[in-house]
């Protein structure tokens, strides 16, 4: 279908990362601005979309009717609107075919690493950091590839169960890739870049051949896709012309930028990228003059360049979202090279918010969010100064923090349940049986307060292992991090001592009441037994190497040690005349999801401490814009919002 004269108002939608259906970004985006008046419009299919190939350009308008119930506004509105779309995921896909080019996401992310070890050496002087803190980092990275693998094994169930579909392991692979692909390949960057500039730029001749009148340009894009579009713009306002990497002969202008109006980033990671990689932003001449509306970019080769206004920039982004954040450090880039041609105020257009159920998942639930795309509509593409930013929903940010710490408690709950039943089970009261196994009916509280007392052994012993907290400089971070360890196990403590029914804790202690001489066992007894247990298990993560999977491996094989101390005192004289092999499935079922339930608490304290909240942006930034060591973020502030200076 040709673009209509009428149709003055181009949005361009380009996706992020993954292997993405062509159209599918730009009948999102359609869909969103289809239904910003009441009824909405239909979705249409993805044919409706099609054009003849990857890289060519054409506009496809809304489909709305020749009777509505619209005002004229509203279809003056729909009317001159038209919608294209930037497709650049063949060009990883084919890379990722070859099977030759990409790193291993493991290995990739261990020179991310050993990048921000060279970045704190070259800039800070006065160093807190030690070589040891910069092999912790190492040991997360590969603890969370180790993690995200065994995250989708348990998200495949959640799909088979019809509970719910995401798939996280692909999702990793793909950011990787193609954050790869962008940041370090240089040639495969440049076609990107070239294939936006190019489909920029015959959007702008067409829509003007056709109106007849300057066209308003509005980008709207995604995750990785932001910050191919963000480099697209910057080339646009610091060069006239830019050429085919393929073919250095073929060069188009950069003039298109001059009908941009508007810029939409959704799940964003460009700070992520002038921070790890500032060499993609040096050569840039951006320095600009403002006069009235107008925008001047005054080093521009070849002649300075005029836009008739400031591109109106907004960023959306969800705190359970891994990818995408506050832009700061792209206003500081932008600002330290005197740049004026975006409005991109640092509260009124960088809005943070928790919106969306999932960790994870967040970073794809921008598309179906009416009240995000709402306000861009309202604020930049009809310039309603009032139009009120998308806030938090009720308890999305408390739920979404929640979700992988019940995931892992869960796992608690079944690691308890498997040993538990194993040695119920060994235990029946019978002919020859030294002991009475407790009712069924106790099953789950008693499960209950051993996972309770499991899980606050777990966080004692791993909290130590994950944080900075030792040196001369830490020691008020050694003592803060170490009490909340001690409050986690002893709140795991407390509700197994209380939890625990008298009977089932003197089923527990039988064994030491022989041992003891005591005709009657003690219920304390087996409280404190378990206690004990739990605090060397604990302890081991104060001691074991600074290393993750390290402290990982001491906490269960201690963990296996109590087990089989404990649960050979319980059965032992229980088990003649029976098997032995449900005692040992019970006991490896135990430690694996034991093992898992570890895995997952790890993932979870990292991406909350490091990831939703900052700190490790934050760290960057100071290292390399201030040179300086980062001040330790206080635990109370792991709960506040992304948005904090370094």
């Amino acid at each position: 279908m040709p673009i209509a004269p009428r149709v003055q108002k181009i949005v361009v939608a380009i996706h992020g990362i993954g292997n993405q259906l062509h159209s599918d970004t730009v009948r999102s985006v359609a869909s969103q601005f289809g239904a910003r008046y009441d009824p909405p419009l239909p979705v249409m299919p993805l044919g409706y979309f099609d054009i003849a190939g990857v890289g060519e350009v054409d506009v496809r308008q809304l489909d709305l009717p020749a009777t509505s119930p619209y005002t004229p506004a509203q279809r003056d509105f729909y009317s001159a609107l038209g919608f294209a779309e930037v497709y650049w995921a063949d060009i990883p896909r084919e890379v990722v075919k070859q099977d030759d080019t990409l790193e291993e996401s493991k290995a990739w992310g261990l020179s991310i690493v050993s990048r921000a070890q060279a970045a704190y050496m070259l800039n800070v002087e006065e160093r807190k950091l030690e070589p040891a803190d910069f092999s912790l980092a190492a040991g997360v990275v590969e603890e969370i590839v180790e993690t995200v693998a065994v995250m989708q094994s348990l998200l495949a169930v959640a799909e088979k169960a019809g509970i719910f579909k995401f798939d996280l392991a692909p999702m990793l692979r793909d950011y990787v890739g193609d954050v790869q692909l962008v940041a370090d390949f240089k040639q495969h960057r440049d076609t990107i870049v070239f294939r936006f500039h190019r489909v920029m730029e015959r959007l702008v001749a067409l829509a003007t051949e056709r109106c007849q009148c300057a066209p308003e340009v509005y980008v709207v894009a995604h995750s990785e896709g932001t910050v191919i579009s963000f480099l697209g713009i910057l080339q646009a306002l610091s060069m006239p012309t830019v050429a085919d990497p393929k073919d250095g002969k073929q060069v188009i202008s950069t003039d298109w930028v001059q009908s941009l109006r508007g810029f939409m980033t959704i799940g964003s990671p460009i700070d992520k990228h002038i921070l790890l990689w500032p060499k993609l932003w040096e050569g840039m001449q951006l320095r600009s003059e403002v006069q009235g509306d107008t925008v001047t970019q005054v080093d521009r080769p070849g002649g300075a360049l005029t836009l008739p206004a400031p591109i109106k920039w907004r960023n959306y982004y969800d705190y359970g979202d891994p990818v995408g954040f506050a832009l700061d450090t792209a206003r500081a880039f932008l600002d330290h090279r005197g740049c004026r041609a975006f409005e991109f105020d640092e509260h009124a257009d960088d809005i943070g918010f928790s919106r969306y159920w999932l960790p994870g998942k967040a970073h794809t639930d921008y598309w179906t969010d009416s009240e995000v795309f709402g306000h861009f509509i309202d604020n930049v593409v009809l310039g309603e100064k009032t139009a009120t930013p998308p806030g938090d929903r009720r308890a999305r940010g408390f739920v979404s923090t929640a979700i992988p710490y019940l995931l892992s408690f869960a796992l608690h709950l079944l690691a308890v349940f498997f040993i538990y039943k194993a040695v119920t089970a060994s235990s029946d009261s019978g002919a020859g049986s030294a002991s009475t196994a407790p009712e069924f009916i106790y099953l789950t509280r008693s499960v209950f307060a051993l996972a309770c007392l499991l899980m606050g052994t777990t966080i004692a012993a791993r909290i130590p292992r994950l944080v900075k907290a030792r040196g001369t400089h830490r020691t008020g971070a050694w003592l803060r991090w170490r009490i909340v360890a001690l409050a986690a196990f002893a709140a795991g403590a407390l509700l197994f001592w209380f939890v625990l029914v008298s009977g089932v804790a003197a089923f527990l202690a039988s064994p030491f009441a022989d041992i003891l001489h005591r005709d009657v066992a003690d219920p304390l007894v087996g409280k404190a037994v378990f206690v004990l247990a739990g605090l060397v298990c604990a302890l081991s993560g104060w001691i074991a190497p600074r290393k993750p999977h390290w402290g990982r491996r001491m906490l269960v094989a201690l963990g296996t040690l109590m087990m089989v101390l404990i649960v050979g005192v319980r059965l032992w004289g229980d088990l003649a005349g029976k098997p032995l092999w449900p005692v040992v499935l019970g006991g490896l079922f135990f430690l694996y999801a034991w093992w898992l339930a570890i895995l997952i608490f790890d993932l979870a304290f990292v991406w909350h401490r490091y990831v939703r909240n900052s700190v490790a942006l934050d760290t960057l930034r100071a290292w390399r814009e201030e040179r300086r060591d980062a001040q330790p973020r206080p635990i109370m502030s792991m709960g506040s919002r992304r948005r904090s200076g370094p």
